[in-house]
């Protein structure tokens, strides 16, 4: 267990011990060429890699002598450790010892594998072999009236629990995006549902903003403040999808899935959608605004203590109209933390 002697409220691992039986993306798949690459999930090294066509992550450590394998190379059907050179197919059976060839054959040793997949663009990685849910959805990539940018990730110094509540925190718009999400003027949360749907947690909520930003720039005639009904899907343990809709018909999507590299360091892959000023030329002002959002949240973000949230719900204070998305979020993964680790 976990403890903020400073403040004295306790966190534990038991969320964190649990996402070892979720898919999580590791990197974009662009991003993993001809030469090994390391990723860290769960405090575990993987290195992930291509051979014969197809893409695999296996850990990042040689049987031998535990050299990190992503230092290695990929030569013809094989993995090549760059320590002494030892060769590992696709299913990570070691094939060749150069220093003793006749043993080559022999060892019944080799790496572990991990499923591994490209979905959206992304790789993702399960510890397990039978994950909890499927990769969740993100339908906009496909469609053709979307126009889709897949941004850089960025880490942040929080654990990726945090890092999703932080998404689809509704009280915090006014105060931390005060002038682009919200107005501190109009701090007020209305009253949203939120319910399960095929492993999703659900939310509809409308929003009032101002116009300002670039972003909002492209919405014609939204006049002194901009109404939009919001849509997210929650996917266990910490994906969002948001699908914006605006008056008129405009839609603006983002795709978040927070991956966790350690208890207390998460790297975020996202993307944006729109299906207006779908031109190229402004996805500049569309990335510099959430850039500018992000900027606004980290450093918040970063100072929430304990850094796993707290081992009782109690020790934390909730709302219940303008908190109801991020207990209904913690009450099921509380739940799921139960369930899989039966």
């Amino acid at each position: 267990m976990l403890t903020d002697t400073e403040h004295g409220v306790q966190g534990d691992h038991r969320f964190y011990d649990c996402l070892d039986q979720f898919w999580h993306p590791v990197a974009r798949d662009d991003d993993v060429g001809d030469s090994p690459q390391l990723a860290t999930l769960l405090d575990r090294r993987l290195v992930l890699a291509r051979i014969n066509g197809g893409l695999v992550a296996f850990d990042d450590r040689c049987v031998h002598r535990g050299a990190s394998l992503s230092l290695g190379t990929v030569e013809g059907s094989c993995l090549r450790c760059a320590y002494h050179g030892w060769a590992y197919d696709s299913e990570g059976t070691v094939v060749e010892v150069p220093a003793n060839p006749e043993v080559s054959e022999g060892l019944a040793v080799g790496l572990r594998r991990y499923p591994c997949v490209v979905r959206h663009g992304l790789i993702w990685v399960s510890l397990t072999d039978d994950p909890a849910f499927d990769i969740p959805d993100f339908p906009h990539l496909e469609d053709p009236e979307f126009r889709v940018i897949s941004c850089d990730p960025y880490e942040w110094d929080c654990a990726s629990v945090r890092r999703l509540e932080n998404y689809v925190d509704f009280g915090h718009f006014a105060w931390v995006h005060d002038g682009y999400l919200g107005s501190r003027d109009h701090a007020e949360v209305g009253v949203h549902e939120t319910w399960r749907e095929d492993g999703s947690l659900r939310c509809t909520a409308t929003v009032v903003e101002p116009p300002s930003g670039k972003m909002k720039k492209h919405l014609s005639d939204v006049g002194d403040l901009i109404t939009a009904r919001n849509e997210y899907w929650i996917s266990m343990p910490h994906t969002v999808l948001l699908d914006r809709h605006f008056e008129g018909g405009a839609r603006y999507v983002l795709f978040m899935s927070a991956s966790p590299i350690s208890a207390n360091r998460t790297k975020s892959f996202w993307f944006i959608g729109r299906n207006y000023a779908t031109d190229e030329e402004a996805d500049k002002e569309f990335l510099d605004f959430e850039w500018e959002i992000l900027a606004q949240d980290k450093p918040i973000v970063e100072s929430l203590t304990p850094d796993v949230i707290p081992s009782r719900l109690g020790e934390e204070m909730y709302v219940k109209t303008a908190d109801a998305i991020t207990l209904g979020y913690r009450q099921w993964l509380s739940e799921l933390a139960a369930e899989v680790k039966q």
